[in-house]
């Protein structure tokens, strides 16, 4: 007679059921979290604060307006260029477009200056927060903004550098460098009266 099948022992099906129970836990675990991110299971999100859609008569609102800071008295203003507004540097030519003080805590101003960068080599350039500092009192500051653009050659783009100063900085010296040439740019802080 041929050979009759043998019966599997427990031992050729173990691997068969550790597969089975590691899907079954799997396929359980993927609806435990679809449940908790639609909000069907565990505790509901965190309910916002009253103060934050209360009406303007609320007493809530009260503490709030306390809190504002002493700055949003102050307003932002102009910051008065200087003449020459065309500064070349080797192949680059930085312009001033516009510069403006505004508040930015009871202690700080922000000072934002808006330039163009003209590219007149036949490579392509940095235009980026490292080519600037501003010295107020001979001391030197690097900007927070995050400019750093690549300016392709023979063409121009626009960016702002920004400089935190402290409050009531009447002025200050803009420095631009590139490659190893540099300028040094008068500026005057003070809100007009």
């Amino acid at each position: 007679m041929a050979d009759e099948e043998k019966p599997k022992t427990w031992w050729q099906t173990l691997p068969g059921i550790i597969t089975s129970l590691t899907a079954a836990i799997t396929a359980i675990a993927g609806l435990v979290v679809a449940f908790k991110q639609a909000g069907w299971i565990g505790s509901p999100p965190p309910a916002q604060p009253p103060s934050v859609t209360a009406p303007a008569s609320s007493s809530s609102q009260a503490p709030a307006v306390a809190a504002a800071p002493a700055s949003s008295t102050r307003t932002s203003h102009a910051v008065t260029l200087p003449a020459m507004r065309d500064y070349k540097l080797g192949l680059v030519t930085f312009t001033l477009l516009s510069a403006e003080v505004s508040p930015q805590t009871s202690e700080k101003d922000a000072l934002r200056i808006r330039l163009r960068m003209m590219n007149n080599d036949a490579y392509d350039t940095n235009f980026w927060d490292r080519s600037f500092r501003l010295l107020v009192d001979g001391v030197p500051t690097a900007p927070e903004s995050d400019l750093n653009e690549l300016v392709r050659a023979r063409s121009a783009k626009e960016g702002t550098v920004l400089f935190v100063v402290p409050h009531g900085t009447a002025a200050g010296n803009l420095e631009v460098s590139h490659h190893d040439e540099q300028t040094s740019i008068p500026l005057a802080f003070a809100a007009p009266r």
